[in-house]
């Protein structure tokens, strides 16, 4: 079967090397720098509702969304069809965090999880329906996120185990979802630009 065909039949595809591991080490030590900050000021715990004691989270970030939209056209090769970005983020786990069997909002139609760096080469298992996945460094699995459950069990690395994950969201532009485009945030004009780079990358 072809990643295609296995990705309409399961709902989940590995991909390799989505980023450039200089990048995913970078993002790691922004998220960090972000928690060291955290215990600076005081801050117990992120605003993120999903995983409420991760070491960090980053949402809607500028960095963040620009991933999303520097892998776009990457995935609509993979996919064979356009997509829309809806919303990007990050975030950083460590031992004993864990997420819940869920699907996802419309906005996260087709998503991407990337691995980050990591502090051990432990791998923490993502569970996308009946697949499990052990990524590498700056490896994603490809999943539909409306549609499939998804969620890892309780993270049991290392002695001071921590694991970066950014998340990019799309929808297909011409699927039922394409109306959270940029997930509802922009009325007027996209904030998302396909080859927006094209003139600095082919000078």
């Amino acid at each position: 079967m072809t990643q295609l065909e296995i990705f309409q039949k399961f709902g989940a595809i590995q991909i390799r090397d989505v980023i450039p591991e200089t990048l995913a080490h970078y993002i790691t030590h922004v998220m960090l720098r972000q928690n060291h900050e955290m215990k600076i000021q005081d801050i117990l715990q992120t605003d993120d509702a999903q995983v409420k004691n991760a070491l960090a989270c980053m949402n809607h970030s500028i960095m963040c969304e620009t991933i999303g939209e520097r892998i776009w056209p990457f995935l609509e090769n993979i996919l064979g069809e356009e997509l829309i970005p809806t919303y990007s983020y990050a975030r950083l786990y460590q031992n004993q965090n864990s997420l819940e069997k869920h699907v996802d909002r419309p906005p996260c139609e087709i998503s991407i999880s990337i691995q980050l760096g990591r502090s051990h080469h432990y791998s923490w298992p993502l569970f996308v329906g009946g697949q499990r996945f052990d990524l590498a460094e700056c490896d994603g699995v490809l999943y539909k996120g409306y549609e499939v459950e998804h969620w890892r069990n309780p993270c049991d690395g290392p002695e001071g185990y921590y694991s970066g994950q950014v998340f990019c969201h799309f929808v297909r532009a011409n699927g039922p979802y394409a109306k959270y485009a940029g997930d509802e945030r922009w009325p007027d004009e996209m904030p998302f630009e396909r080859f927006r780079t094209l003139s600095m990358e082919t000078k």
